[in-house]
């Protein structure tokens, strides 16, 4: 665990959207291909979520959609790395799976059905659609 944990940290630190050519034999060792790597950042991403979202829930906010929001954009400035990876290549199939996995948790959890609508709302520099609001797209159960 501890070598994937440095893996990933190396490469996400690389500011790149896929895996530095120095770091590739070694993610294919650890994680099998670049797959097996998004996937080990997915989990680390909805692991960082779910922690704060219990916390969210306690709060009983008002809105919960806005909450939603605000946490996955706050998410979003602390891990900026591993949010810019997982949108680079949010249309690899290996996230597909944790990606319905989590909207049909975060459904269940929250009772709310969100609306991409103001998650597509970003800054200039950053034009990529962003995950979140492609699962929301989604959401309909």
């Amino acid at each position: 665990m501890h070598r994937r944990h440095q893996l990933v940290h190396a490469v996400l630190a690389s500011g790149l959207t896929t895996v530095p050519a120095d770091l590739a034999a070694e993610v294919a060792a650890e994680f099998g291909d670049f797959g097996g790597f998004l996937q080990e950042v997915q989990r680390r991403w909805y692991r960082a979520f779910d922690a704060r979202l219990d916390a969210v829930l306690e709060e009983r906010p008002q809105d919960v959609h806005d909450a939603l929001v605000r946490l996955w954009r706050d998410l979003a400035l602390t891990m900026p790395a591993a949010r810019l990876m997982l949108d680079a290549n949010a249309g690899h199939s290996a996230l597909v799976e944790g990606d319905d996995r989590h909207r049909r948790l975060l459904h269940a959890a929250t009772g709310v059905v969100l609306s991409p609508a103001p998650l597509t709302e970003q800054p200039a520099a950053r034009r990529k659609p962003c995950l979140l609001s492609l699962l929301l797209r989604t959401s309909t159960t």
